[in-house]
Parts: C-alpha cells; structure tokens; sequence
C-alpha cells in the first residue's frame, strides 16, 4: 500500500505519526532524575510526492521512547528535538541528503503516557509507566536504509525549572541517553501479514465514530491516528491517494488532515466489509463529501469546487 504526499510530508505530522509496536525494544537507562526507554523501535516507509510529480520512496526509522521523571518536583520536560541518528558512525540525515537531495523534516509527538493509551489501545502493552510517564515519539524518514550496521541514537532529555508564576521553564538541562543496536535486528510492523479479526472490529468502530463526529478540530482527529497507522503499514489493504482525489487545493489547506483522514476512512471501510481488498476512491470521496458537508455546518464560508460540485 502507498500513501502519496508533497515532501514536506504533512501525511506524517502529529494527526499521523503512530509508530507500531512491532521491532524491538532497548533497555531503559537512568540518572539521577530520569529514566528513558525506547519501548519501540522498528523501520518504517513512506512515499513522497515532490512538486515536479515525482514520486520517491521513503525509508527510516521510527521510535517510542518512555521518558520517566524519577524525583518528585515540579520541574517541567525540556527536550532537544530528535532530528538524526548515526549508521555505522555516519549521519543518516546527511546520507539522505546524498542520496535524495532531499532535507526532509523529522516529526516529534509528545504525549502522557495515558493518553498515548487511550489513543493507542493496542499499544498499551508497550508502555511501562502507565499514569505518569512520557511517550515521545519520533518518526525519521530518508534514503533507503542499508541491510546492516551499528545504529547509535541519542536522546537528549532533562528538566526546567519553573519561572515565578509557574507557566514557564528556566535553566533547563538535558543529558545524553545513547542507545545502540544493529539494523539486522529490526523488521517490518507485523500487521503487514493480515488483519485479525480484533483489528477489523476495532477499526470499523472507530470509522463509524469518525464518521459520527462533528469535532473537526486537528486536536480531534489525534483520536483517529490508529487507522492511519494500520492502513498506512498493512500491506493486505490498498489505498492510493493523489490528485484525482484529493486535489492541490485540497491538500495545500489547513483541512489537508481532514480530508486525508476521511479518505482513507471511506476506502478502507469498503475493504474490511467487502473483504475484497482493493483500491476504492469512490468511497473514499464520499466519506470526504460526508465530512465537507458537516465542516460547512460551522464555517459556510469554507468552499473547495471539487467537493461543491458533488452537493
């Protein structure tokens, strides 16, 4: 299954990045204030679509980090973003950049570990620290990764102190948690064998949901990530997106998350009822119809011609 986007890769911002748990998991390290632990790390693909049209394969790799604080304070999270990490001693952003001649931005989520549950119930098991950790995760995408090599990645994590009317960090410091481990050890998300009849009921129930829900709100959607994820790995499924149904003016607008969404809602529900597991873009734009039409309820001023004619 592919899933098209601009290279900017707006298909892997927050409403998207939803790492399996499949991969593998390293084990937690600690200092004095805070422990860390990659809970998931696996490989993980994309396509992206550039102005010119041309389409390119992604790679990269995604991760899971639990991050507990470990003393009792009020001192904040204060991170140095994820943006890299090295294969065999080499940066893989500068190994992309070689390969590609593409700079593509990696994407950061940060979420409490209950909510990281509640958004992904599959994934509970991952997660050690169940009411008071810190799920970051971290989805790097680039060139092709290679077969084999030493992989060494580090976190750098730390806490802020609290300003005097307690809204804002001050003197915030990180330390380095590095981890390290072979790239012949990861393998593809295991949902790619098939779909369990568990994953069938609980996505159908959250299209139905989506479907039902007029709260439009990108912070909404957060909720909905488990289908994208499934059906951004699984490869029984086949879903493509490009610009027969989901045009420029579409995907270049705010609503870009939206629409995406509530495509790939409408062709994977034809899918999973049918069973036959095949491309469906007409339902997928009827679902888009479907959800135009409720965000024309709250903002009637909103209008995209491809959508309008289909009233």
């Amino acid at each position: 299954m592919k899933l098209k986007s601009c290279l900017s890769i707006f298909l892997m911002s927050i409403l998207l990045f939803d790492a399996s748990a499949a991969g593998i998991s390293l084990k937690a390290k600690k200092t004095r204030e805070t422990k860390v632990e990659p809970v998931s790390i696996e490989k993980i693909s994309a396509v992206a679509e550039g102005e010119n049209g041309e389409s390119k394969e992604l790679e990269g790799l995604g991760f899971i980090f639990e991050i507990t604080k470990l003393k009792k304070n009020d001192k904040k999270l204060y991170i140095q973003e994820l943006r890299d990490f090295k294969i065999d001693g080499k940066s893989y952003a500068a190994f992309t950049s070689e390969n590609l001649g593409l700079k593509i931005e990696p994407q950061t989520v940060l979420v409490d570990s209950s909510k990281f549950i509640e958004q992904n119930p599959y994934k509970k098991n991952i997660v050690k620290n169940k009411k008071s950790g810190i799920i970051m995760q971290t989805a790097i995408y680039g060139a092709e990764l290679p077969s084999s090599g030493k992989v060494s990645v580090t976190a750098q994590i730390g806490w802020a102190g609290l300003n005097e009317e307690q809204t804002d960090g001050v003197d915030g410091k990180i330390e380095d948690f590095v981890f390290e481990f072979e790239l012949s050890s990861l393998k593809k998300s295991e949902n790619n064998s098939g779909i369990s009849k568990n994953e069938k009921k609980e996505l159908l129930k959250q299209i139905n949901d989506f479907k039902k829900d007029k709260d439009l709100s990108l912070e909404n959607l957060k909720k909905y990530s488990y289908i994208i994820d499934f059906a951004s790995k699984n490869e029984t499924v086949k879903i493509s997106i490009d610009s027969s149904c989901l045009p420029k003016e579409i995907i270049s607008s705010e609503y870009a998350p939206l629409f995406v969404l509530a495509y790939v809602c409408g062709n994977l529900e034809k899918q999973l009822v049918s069973g036959n597991y095949e491309n469906s873009p007409k339902e997928g734009i009827d679902f888009e119809r479907l959800k135009y039409r409720q965000l024309k309820e709250t903002n009637s001023e909103i209008n995209f011609p491809f959508l309008e004619d289909a009233q």
